[in-house]
């Protein structure tokens, strides 16, 4: 494309990355509609198994917009939401390493699903100070091979790109992973120094959201910053 005048370079690049990346979030709106359908279903079947043990323990499943799904599990919610954008990878990213991508250099291009978990108090009473946390987030691209970046076993059972397509049997593990971290990441109470004092417009935000900003992480040290080294201030 070098010798092409600049107008029909821009032509060329409308044929090769506009279609490429339509091409993208296509697929990745597909394989994200199925992980709403799958997370639908495993609600349900939650909620049927569990109903005669406990009845006031909630499952709900429910649909914010297009592209963002949710499953609130006791105190709990995960949160599924696709982003509307492409990606690629920095040079010195492993993916570029993959025969996979060298192979076929547009395949590093993918669509993204990001898996967070919320309290369920934090969206019930829309205290929008409160922290939500990404599990993992899933790279997909044309050919709907994908790879998993993310805490606990979704950082390493999921990383084989270029292995072949994603699986139903894959977006139902994925799911009951991301669900049992969730359960598993307990809420810590914070140092009693750090909530010792408040201001008063603390205090009315408090009133008004029913409770202080609250989030699992107070306390915790993430899988990444210990393998890192990194050590959170308020606990050097």
């Amino acid at each position: 494309m070098e010798d092409l005048k600049p107008y029909d370079h821009i032509l060329k690049l409308l044929e090769h990355k506009a279609v490429m990346k339509q091409q993208i979030f296509r697929t990745t709106k597909k394989v994200f509609d199925r992980f709403r359908t799958q997370l639908e279903e495993l609600g349900d079947k939650m909620r049927f198994d569990f109903k005669e043990k406990d009845p006031d323990v909630e499952i709900q499943y429910s649909e914010k917009g297009e592209f963002e799904a949710q499953l609130k599990f006791s105190g709990d919610v995960l949160v599924i939401s696709m982003h509307s954008n492409v990606f690629s990878f920095p040079p010195e990213h492993a993916v570029n390493q993959l025969k996979y991508v060298k192979d076929k250099p547009t395949r590093k291009y993918c669509g993204v699903i990001h898996f967070h978990n919320f309290l369920a108090d934090s969206l019930k009473y829309n205290r929008s100070s409160d922290t939500g946390y990404l599990l993992g987030r899933i790279f997909i691209n044309s050919e709907e091979h994908f790879f998993v970046e993310g805490q606990s076993q979704l950082g390493f059972l999921f990383n084989s790109f270029g292995k072949g397509k994603i699986q139903q049997t894959q977006i139902l593990e994925i799911l009951e992973l991301a669900i049992i971290y969730c359960m598993d990441f307990d809420l810590l109470t914070p140092p009693f120094e750090s909530v010792r004092q408040i201001t008063l417009e603390e205090k009315q935000f408090m009133g008004a959201n029913s409770g202080y900003p609250t989030g699992k992480r107070m306390g915790y040290k993430f899988r990444t910053e210990l393998d890192q080294g990194v050590i959170p201030s308020n606990q050097k």
